[in-house]
């Protein structure tokens, strides 16, 4: 995992999960996987020793 695709990988992850988070109830399993999907992405990078630090997204929309 390079720094760049760590980046992109947690950064598309971060969106999936805002825009399943808005959605209804439905989306609540998806939600779940997309959470433990960046939580891993994120524990796989800091192993790797990359860096990631992304503001909320639904912080930078306001």
């Amino acid at each position: 995992m390079t720094e760049t695709s760590a980046e992109q990988l947690i950064f598309t992850l971060s969106v999936a999960q805002e825009i399943a988070s808005r959605e209804s109830p439905d989306f609540d399993v998806v939600l779940l996987l997309i959470q433990r999907a960046l939580q891993v992405a994120k524990e796989e990078a800091l192993r790797r020793g990359v860096i990631i630090d992304f503001d909320d997204v639904s912080e930078r929309e306001h």
